[in-house]
């Protein structure tokens, strides 16, 4: 998998946890504290601690772990509030704008701008052989084309 595929996975996680909330919040589903509050748990956290480790700058790596960090302190928040029935607090950070909404935002917006910026040049040398590998078959492929319609 290359670092496109695997920020756009992570962010769609990430994205589903706002309506997780919600069910939280209405009584749907239950929510543990220390689960969401790990950052090592999540398939970001996860990606961070191996893929993106290899794969990222060490300045956009210690970053993108910063802002992964505060959105799940945010997301701990949320479920500390609502386990404290202080459902006015949850609510405005999950509201538009809400600590929740500029956590996601924040950390969302810096993962895309790594997919253009920190994405592996055809050519460029790099630590993850797969990677490497990817965009040297992404290089080749237009090339071979023509050979295997014919």
């Amino acid at each position: 998998m290359g670092i496109k595929s695997d920020i756009e996975d992570a962010i769609n996680v990430h994205g589903a946890w706002k309506a997780k909330f919600r069910d939280f919040l209405s009584g749907k589903v239950a929510m543990d504290l220390s689960a969401v509050s790990h950052t090592d748990a999540c398939q970001l956290g996860m990606w961070l601690g191996d893929g993106g480790r290899r794969k990222l700058s060490p300045e956009n790596h210690a970053h993108a772990c910063e802002l992964h960090a505060h959105f799940h302190q945010v997301a701990g928040d949320i479920v500390n509030s609502i386990k404290q029935k202080d459902f006015m607090a949850a609510r405005q950070s999950l509201a538009a704008g809400g600590d929740f909404d500029r956590a996601s935002h924040a950390m969302c917006a810096f993962l895309r701008k790594l997919i253009l910026h920190d994405a592996p040049k055809p050519g460029t040398p790099t630590n993850d052989v797969a990677t490497a590998t990817e965009a040297t078959a992404a290089t080749a492929e237009p090339a071979e084309r023509p050979e295997q319609e014919a």
